[in-house]
């Protein structure tokens, strides 16, 4: 086999192998990439939760202490709409949580 031949085929190997790693490292790039903006979702959902939470908490208060009631149940017509929305993060959530556990 001539020199040039044998050079031939190194340069073309190390070429195959290039074009091997870097569409592996294209792969692994779009998969941290998804990962990331499930983990930022995740954490969007989880602050909105927070903040629904605290404004339950507080819609809670006025109802006991402000107009003077004795009880609040998930029926209270004030305090319904904070529960459905704080149950919807809540699916929200746990849905993009399994989506993060296949990746």
């Amino acid at each position: 086999m001539s020199f040039l031949k044998r050079m031939e085929g190194i340069i073309n190997k190390g070429m195959t192998t290039s074009k091997e790693v870097l569409e592996k490292a294209k792969d692994k790039t779009k998969e941290l990439g998804e990962k990331g903006a499930l983990k930022f979702k995740i954490r969007q959902l989880e602050k909105q939760a927070e903040k629904k939470f605290a404004q339950l908490g507080s819609k809670v208060y006025e109802i006991l202490i402000k107009t003077d009631r004795n009880t609040v149940s998930r029926g209270t017509p004030e305090i319904k709409t904070y529960i459905k929305e704080i149950t919807d993060l809540e699916t929200k959530l746990d849905e993009n949580e399994v989506l993060l556990k296949k990746l």
